[in-house]
């Protein structure tokens, strides 16, 4: 429908098994299907500020359907700081343990290339949400010393890939 009269509830979804599991980036996305760039809500009339997702997918697996499994797929979001280089900030403590280089990356190209297909261990507890929903966070991620202990993406579809 072009213009909605009635508010379009959320899907259901499950949350991320929680604990201990691999998992490897695939994707990092900073804009929506539409091309706009992801920005924080702006409730308090601060400064709105640009996002990002690093998707990691993980050896764990949901059904779709009967008899259909498919690999879990985790988005963890950061505030793109407006320098990397900040101790205190959430994407360069992320970075850190996950033993990725804390530098400047000219492109958003380039940190992908640093980010993805690098394998991860991953850790998942639930919170339940206001709305009382049970939602999953990443609590941990780890890099794989052992390159034959990682976990190798299967059949991830970008998100801003073009169905052409």
């Amino acid at each position: 429908m072009f213009l909605a009269a009635t508010e379009e509830s959320k899907s259901d979804f499950d949350p991320h098994p929680k604990g201990v599991c691999k998992g490897v980036c695939v994707e990092v996305v900073t804009k929506n299907k539409q091309g706009i760039p992801y920005q924080s809500k702006n409730e308090d009339g601060g400064e709105k500020k640009f996002k990002l997702a690093l998707v990691f997918q993980t050896e764990k697996t949901f059904e779709v359907e009967e008899g259909e499994l498919r690999q879990c797929t985790h988005w963890e979001w950061f505030n793109i700081p407006k320098c990397i280089l900040n101790e205190n900030g959430k994407l360069h403590k992320f970075l850190n343990t996950w033993e990725v280089d804390v530098k400047g990356y000219e492109t958003p190209e380039k940190f992908a290339d640093a980010v993805v297909g690098r394998p991860a261990h991953l850790v998942f507890m639930h919170n339940k949400g206001k709305d009382g929903k049970m939602y999953s966070n990443l609590t941990s991620c780890s890099s794989v010393d052992d390159a034959e202990d990682a976990y190798v993406a299967k059949d991830y579809k970008l998100h801003n890939q073009v169905p052409f």
